[in-house]
């Protein structure tokens, strides 16, 4: 079972109102917005409901890949799909499935270290960085559509994409490799690659092929540069009757390379390209750009009436350092008699100190939450996994205390950051309500994905949906539908957005 031209359209039929597209010359009808599966796995019952109310509110893509949550994101979408075919909401061949393969990390990162170890390594395989290789050989790619369609549940994978490719290209510029040497390995890489990917398609086990990459839209000349007339002339060097059919990169109201980079020949720009010749193509971080070398994030930060004064904030951080001082005088040692773990938790409890030093130097909103997530979330699970495991009322009652105290002071640095981004996203609507003529209504986050939906050529936005209120929010923007079109593109000027004031 697959997606078919008929039920995708039937699919649209059931949900009028919402922008569609075909997914280029595929035939399949796709929702303008796809439902994103880079953070979603199973086993959280939030993304399953979100997956759900997607498909059963209009959209009817859904962008996964091997490496989402290390398969987990290819287990969920497969057990929504399951499960919303036996009840009847949507059929399978509804539903247009996109997955990728290429990166070696995580389960697929050992396994290609115990296949090196036992002499049976996978060919051209691209030593990245620690834990993170890369590879589109045959045999690899053999390997991970197998191991896809277990995960997903599914006999065919309607689009399977090689997963940013480009790496290799990135490997090679650090090695010092002159760029021709380069570009023709890459080449060579990427025919071997869409060879076997056409014996895939006869074989049934996927619909069509294609590219998710990064660097599709970077300046002619770029050294990691994927030129989609080069993947074009390829693909139709193995066959003139080809598989190639889907593209997909990143672009944003920032990023906006495949509109304004003149990258192919005759002075066409990447969309240009992909409409003329029919390619599908898909969209990815619409909602999140990176702006030199940060990451800034398209949606609307409400920050009234939380207090986000600095005074407010010390007042916090002094209250956390003065449990942390109790904690490390008196209570330490009760805690456990091993030295290792004091030390662990003495290095742990230590928001206030923490921030004491670098409360005002995140910079903003996007790069706080990745602090958050990424240094105080684990410490601070390490610390309650301990208590648990050595549970007393008393230490308890001090730990939750002491969260609660940390949660506010996080709120509070939060807001002192909101309130910046919040600024910056009406300087931001500001400059789409001077190139579109009119101020434009809705979330920022709905702008952003109307705007790429403007753009003649786009088929499908992949936004994640990790919470059913994001679904609503995309339904709300495919119900009012595109605004803007390339010349508002190029007209939009943001170069200064993050630091006027």
């Amino acid at each position: 079972m697959h997606a078919t031209r008929e039920s995708t359209a039937a699919y649209h039929r059931r949900h009028p109102g919402l922008h569609t597209s075909v997914l280029g010359r595929t035939g399949l009808m796709v929702s303008g917005a796809g439902f994103g599966g880079y953070r979603i796995a199973a086993g959280v019952d939030a993304h399953r409901i979100a997956l759900r109310a997607a498909f059963a509110s209009g959209i009817n893509l859904i962008d996964t890949s091997a490496n989402y949550a290390d398969g987990a994101s290819e287990e969920l979408a497969g057990a929504v799909i399951a499960e919303t075919a036996r009840e009847g909401t949507i059929a399978r061949s509804e539903i247009v499935v996109v997955t990728k393969g290429g990166y070696m990390q995580g389960s697929n990162y050992d396994m290609a270290r115990e296949r090196v170890e036992s002499g049976s390594g996978f060919p051209d395989v691209v030593d990245y960085a620690p834990g993170l290789w890369h590879c589109i050989a045959p045999e690899f790619l053999n390997d991970q559509i197998t191991r896809s369609l277990e995960r997903l549940g599914l006999d065919t994978i309607d689009v399977y994409l090689l997963h940013n490719p480009e790496y290799y290209l990135g490997w090679a510029h650090k090695q010092g490799m002159p760029p021709e040497e380069a570009r023709n390995e890459y080449h060579r890489r990427i025919r071997d690659a869409f060879a076997y990917l056409e014996t895939e398609v006869e074989r049934g086990r996927i619909g069509c092929y294609g590219i998710s990459s990064n660097s599709f839209p970077y300046a002619a000349g770029s050294y990691e540069l994927t030129s989609l007339e080069e993947m074009i002339r390829i693909a139709e060097n193995i066959s003139l009757i080809h598989n190639f059919a889907v593209i997909q990169f990143p672009a944003n109201l920032f990023e906006r390379g495949f509109v304004t980079e003149r990258n192919q020949s005759r002075e066409r720009t990447l969309i240009e390209l992909a409409r003329e010749k029919n390619m599908g193509v898909l969209i990815n971080r619409p909602l999140n750009a990176i702006v030199d070398g940060s990451l800034v994030r398209l949606a609307d930060f409400p920050a009234a009436g939380l207090q986000a004064a600095p005074e407010h904030v010390e007042s916090s951080v002094r209250r956390l350092m003065e449990l942390e001082r109790e904690f490390a005088d008196e209570r330490l040692t009760a805690f456990t008699a091993d030295r290792e773990v004091r030390e662990a938790l003495l290095e742990f409890v230590a928001v206030g100190r923490t921030m004491q030093q670098h409360w005002t130097t995140f910079g903003s909103v996007e790069h706080y939450n990745d602090v958050l997530s990424q240094h105080f979330a684990p410490r601070l699970s390490f610390v309650a996994r301990h208590i648990r495991e050595h549970e007393t009322q008393e230490h308890l009652d001090w730990y939750n205390g002491y969260l609660a105290d940390a949660r506010a002071l996080f709120q509070a640095i939060g807001a002192y950051y909101a309130r910046s981004a919040a600024a910056r996203s009406e300087r931001i609507r500001g400059r789409l309500a001077a190139v579109l003529g009119e101020e434009p209504r809705g979330t920022l986050s709905s702008l952003a994905l109307r705007m790429l939906l403007g753009v003649e050529g786009v088929d499908s936005v992949l936004v994640g949906m990790r919470r059913d209120d994001y679904v609503d929010d995309v339904i709300g923007a495919l119900r009012a539908g595109p605004i803007g079109n390339t010349g508002v593109w190029r007209r939009l000027d943001l170069t200064d957005v993050q630091t006027e004031r």
